[in-house]
């Protein structure tokens, strides 16, 4: 990863004031180590985040779709760009009336071959040091455990695709979603998916195709190789592929999977960020009620756990020695 352009400035906001007040950096931060290791830090914990929406553009031009290809076009500075962001993101954030205050950050930065523009909001917190005096002393960190308020745009794609719809993501908090709704009104974005609905549809056309293939084992090993797949994209943040994963699936008919998926009405795109969480239920079993905590590989369904749906019993064939000394010990 190489940094073209990263800055950061600061909303702040008195808890009796009714706005909130910009505080502004002059220029680009210089490309360091220090700097390269946050926005890896930073990038990595919004790929993490496992509730995104996806979308594009919309048919207005916003001040900030107008700006950022000034920006890109070299008409505008990258600072007075990132100001715009700023100025325009505060106004939006004050209207919200929710916004506490804190950083915003503005990366502009080359990721392999794809150039990537990414906006944040960066929550400030409040830790304890030892100074070198041996002295306790308050000190102001970047949480970016509760990073909820970002945007990445994917600018290779968006310039490079004319077709493309959905080289923008954004985190989708389960609270806070007005605040949300600030940055992605301020882009302009259109959704035209998102990580949950996404991984939802595509864990049923699996499910679907499953049950035209009468093997068990051949069921079990394509519910592998679709988690695998999709895993291994997710772990090097790429998108899932609807080709690539039919491929996958079936090396003898590569198209096997992705026809059948477009010659139904499951309204699966084509390329996909799904939610790992979700996708991990295609080869584990797992479950909680009332102090009972089970879970298990598929792997191990027929051989040593059995389901009697009649009877609602699970048997455990060769329990783990950690829980059989537990229970000798009772």
């Amino acid at each position: 990863m190489s940094i073209t352009n990263l800055i950061v400035h600061r909303i702040e906001r008195r808890p009796d004031a009714e706005s909130s007040e910009l505080r502004t950096r002059a220029t680009p931060l210089a490309s360091n180590n220090i700097c390269e290791s946050f926005l890896e830090d930073l990038i990595a914990s919004y790929n993490k985040k496992g509730d995104k929406g996806h979308g594009a553009f919309g048919g207005e031009a916003t001040v900030f779709r107008t700006q950022l290809e000034d920006y890109l076009e070299e008409r505008m500075a990258f600072t007075d760009f990132s100001l715009t962001i700023a100025e325009g993101l505060k106004d939006k954030l004050d209207e919200a009336g929710m916004f506490p205050g804190g950083f915003i950050l503005v990366a502009h930065y080359v990721s392999g071959l794809t150039k990537y523009l990414m906006v944040a909001t960066l929550p400030p917190a409040t830790s304890t040091t030892i100074t070198e005096q041996l002295e306790l002393s308050d000190t102001t960190h970047l949480d970016l455990a509760r990073l909820s308020l970002a945007a990445r745009i994917n600018l290779s794609e968006w310039q490079n695709n004319e077709n493309s719809s959905r080289y923008i993501s954004w985190i989708k908090p389960k609270a806070g979603r007005r605040l949300s709704d600030c940055l992605t009104t301020f882009v302009g974005c259109e959704e035209t998916g998102d990580t949950k609905n996404d991984t939802k549809k595509l864990m049923s056309a699996v499910s679907d195709y499953c049950k035209t293939i009468e093997s068990d084992t051949e069921r079990s090993d394509v519910k592998k190789k679709v988690f695998e797949y999709c895993d291994g994209q997710l772990q090097e943040y790429k998108t899932v592929s609807m080709g690539e994963l039919s491929a996958h699936l079936n090396e003898d008919a590569p198209e096997g999977f992705e026809r059948f998926v477009n010659t139904r009405d499951y309204d699966v795109n084509p390329d996909i960020q799904p939610s790992r969480s979700q996708l991990k239920k295609l080869v584990r079993f797992a479950g909680r009620d009332k102090g009972i905590n089970i879970a298990f590989d598929s792997d191990v369904l027929g051989s040593r756990v059995h389901y009697d749906s009649d009877r609602d019993t699970i048997t455990i064939i060769g329990i783990p020695d950690s829980l059989k000394k537990q229970l000798e010990e009772v």
